[in-house]
C-alpha cells in the first residue's frame, strides 16, 4: 500500500533561468517527477535551474538520487543547477553528506541555515 503524499511540481521559466518548486514528499514514487521537470527545461537556452525545496515535507534516498541525477545531467548540458529553500529537516539529511557528494548540485555553502529560519 502506497502511503506517500503526492509531490507537486511547479516550473517557472524565464528566458535563461528556471525555478522548479517542489511541495510534498520526494521519494521513490515522486522522484521521476523531478527528473522530468528538470529534463524538460534543458536544451532551450536555459542557463540556470534552481530547485526550491522549501515545501518538501519528506525526502528519502530516492529523492536525493533524483536531485543528484538532475544536477549531473544539467551540468553535462552546461547548466548551473542549485538547490534553495533547504529547511531544517531536509538540512539534516543533506548535512550527512560531505560537500561534493552531490556532483553537479550547487548546495548553498553547506553550512547550517541561518538561525532565523528556525523561528
Amino acid at each position: 500500500m502506497n502511503t506517500s503524499k503526492p509531490l507537486y511540481v511547479r516550473v517557472i521559466a524565464s528566458t535563461e533561468s528556471v525555478l522548479v518548486r517542489l511541495a510534498g514528499e520526494l521519494d521513490l514514487d515522486s522522484a521521476p517527477l523531478v527528473d522530468r521537470a528538470v529534463d524538460s527545461c534543458l536544451g532551450h537556452g536555459v542557463r540556470r535551474v534552481t530547485v526550491d525545496l522549501a515545501a518538501v515535507t519528506f525526502c528519502d534516498s530516492h529523492g536525493l538520487m533524483a536531485l543528484e541525477r538532475s544536477g549531473r545531467i544539467a551540468s553535462a548540458c552546461g547548466v548551473t543547477f542549485r538547490l534553495s529553500g533547504i529547511h531544517r529537516r531536509l538540512w539534516s539529511i543533506l548535512s550527512l553528506y560531505r560537500e561534493g557528494s552531490l556532483p553537479g548540485v550547487g548546495v548553498p555553502s553547506l553550512v547550517r541555515p541561518e538561525a532565523r529560519a528556525y523561528r
